[in-house]
């Protein structure tokens, strides 16, 4: 949405050399339970096009590249034809009308909370629906996939045709489309399958440097969606790209069948046998459910690490990134038209900005501080965990600075602001990286469980209160028209004091809280 390695919080066990946690940006899926680092099945299968662990992954990071080019291409032209009709309804017209007149507080607030919204109905759908199709993911990632990706298709088509026929069919009728993801899990399930793919096939040794490629293909794609989506918008219609965004998803659907089944079948259901024979045996909703209350005891004593002041606040820190993650998107396009009185797609060109320099921060300058604060012949280094640390905290300040220049009266604040901000990109997986250094290897999984729930959490409210603080924003104008930057600003600083306050503790270690367990 990191760690190849995982010890007990000790001062004398963390790894000076180990430099690879800031380039990680996706751990091992806790929804599919897949931290396996075999290759896939050595039986020939010349019907496949890849089957060397680099094409797989090379073919996984291209499909995170489509997925995401999807959704960024949608963005910019998905806003205007909502902002449209809003606008319509409010004058009374069945008519284009032009965009300046559609920047009134109404209109703007509607199209805020109908986002808002949609965003915690999809998270509430991916809340329950993950898990079990999570469960036979682990036996077979290709069906699960293709089921997750026709869920996802069918929700943008059920979405192009609210738009398409707007006419007759209220707009609300959007916040349907999420429902469609029940097939199959939609995208979250996808992406996430996308992750264990890369744990089947990857060793240890490089799993670092292809979590590190699949993020930099997901930031690629921001980086080229908004203003290709933009141009075409500017120079056809808004409908030119959201048809693409059906043709992308279908080819990031389809990209998976150039790959072998990954799954690890020997080993995918652990110490309850083979889980096919179990659910011809059983049926599917008995062993689903039975794996859930499995999973429910494995996440129960995951608590127990809520002991350690660190592990609290660094899931503290999780929690309030999911908003700070949501703030450029919707919420930002339509502040930048309605405060500076721009076109919509024209706040699409200035998100490639963010886009290009996100690209460079990752590539070159995480790295570079990583490798500084690291050598063995730099003059600054510093453990592992102490370098993670001092970069997480760095990050959270950039995110500060950047969310208040955002906030600025003109466009140079603005992007003064989306620069600064690519600075603070690296704060999630440095936060993975820092939490797992208070497990032991066998609890990795289930920590990552306990943060997939707390990101899931801080997303069931995130959409509705950035919609709020825009809607409000507008309303007091002036100053106070960048409140949700404002609002984002507050979190980043709330999350560089708890990172603030994480130290390596010393007494006891994660495997003595477990065995307090009953």
């Amino acid at each position: 949405m990191t760690d190849n390695t995982v010890r007990s919080p000790r001062d004398d066990d963390i790894d000076d050399d180990d430099d690879s946690s800031i380039t990680e940006t996706s751990p091992d899926s806790p929804l599919l339970g897949a931290d396996r680092c075999s290759h896939p099945a050595a039986s020939p299968r010349p019907w496949f096009i890849v089957e060397s662990p680099l094409g797989i992954s090379v073919v996984v990071c291209l499909a995170t590249f489509l997925w995401v080019l999807s959704g960024m291409l949608a963005i910019v032209p998905g806003t205007r034809l909502t902002e449209e009709i809003f606008c319509r309804r409010y004058y009374g017209r069945d008519v284009p009308i032009d965009e300046e007149m559609c920047k009134v507080e109404a209109v703007q607030s509607k199209v805020a909370y109908i986002f808002g919204f949609s965003l915690t109905i999809n998270s509430i759908v991916g809340l329950v629906v993950a898990f079990p199709f999570g469960v036979l993911a682990d036996r077979a990632r290709k069906p699960v996939y293709l089921l997750g990706a026709a869920g996802q298709f069918l929700s943008v088509v059920w979405c192009l045709l609210i738009y398409r026929f707007s006419e007759i069919l209220p707009i609300e009728l959007a916040l349907l489309g999420p429902l469609f993801e029940i097939l199959g899990g939609g995208l979250t399930v996808a992406t996430a399958i996308l992750c264990a793919i890369i744990s089947d096939v990857q060793t240890p040794e490089n799993k670092a440097i292809s979590y590190f490629f699949f993020s930099l293909s997901a930031q690629s794609a921001v980086f080229v969606g908004p203003p290709l989506g933009s141009k075409l918008m500017g120079t056809m219609s808004p409908w030119v790209p959201l048809y693409m965004v059906l043709l992308v998803s279908a080819f990031a659907a389809a990209i998976i069948l150039l790959i072998p089944e990954t799954a690890d079948r020997a080993n995918a259901s652990g110490s309850d046998g083979d889980l096919w024979a179990e659910i011809r045996k059983k049926g599917w909703y008995r062993v689903t459910k039975s794996h859930f209350i499995n999973q429910l005891h494995d996440v129960g004593r995951s608590l127990l690490v809520l002991k350690r002041r660190s592990v609290a606040l660094i899931l503290l820190t999780f929690m309030l990134l999911v908003p700070i993650g949501l703030g450029i998107g919707p919420t930002f396009l339509q502040y930048f038209s309605t405060r500076f009185h721009r076109k919509l797609e024209d706040a699409g060109y200035v998100l490639a900005i963010k886009g290009g320099f996100t690209i460079f921060v990752m590539a070159v300058v995480l790295p570079g501080l990583s490798k500084l604060l690291s050598s063995t012949s730099s003059p600054l280094r510093v453990s592992a965990f102490r370098r993670d640390l001092i970069l997480a905290r760095g990050s959270a300040v950039f995110l500060f600075i950047g969310f208040l220049a955002l906030a600025g009266p003109d466009m140079g604040f603005v992007i003064a602001g989306l620069m600064i901000l690519t600075l603070g990109s690296g704060i999630a997986p440095l936060c993975r990286s820092l939490i797992t250094n208070f497990t032991q290897p066998g609890q990795t999984s289930q920590l990552f469980t306990l943060i997939s729930m707390v990101e899931t959490t801080g997303s069931l409210t995130a959409g509705p209160l950035l919609a709020w603080t825009f809607s409000t924003g507008m309303h007091l104008q002036g100053f106070w028209a960048g409140l949700p930057f404002l609002f984002l600003s507050a979190l980043s600083l709330f999350a560089m004091v708890a990172l603030c306050l994480v130290r390596y503790e010393k007494e006891g270690d994660y495997s003595q809280l477990v065995n307090e367990s009953p």
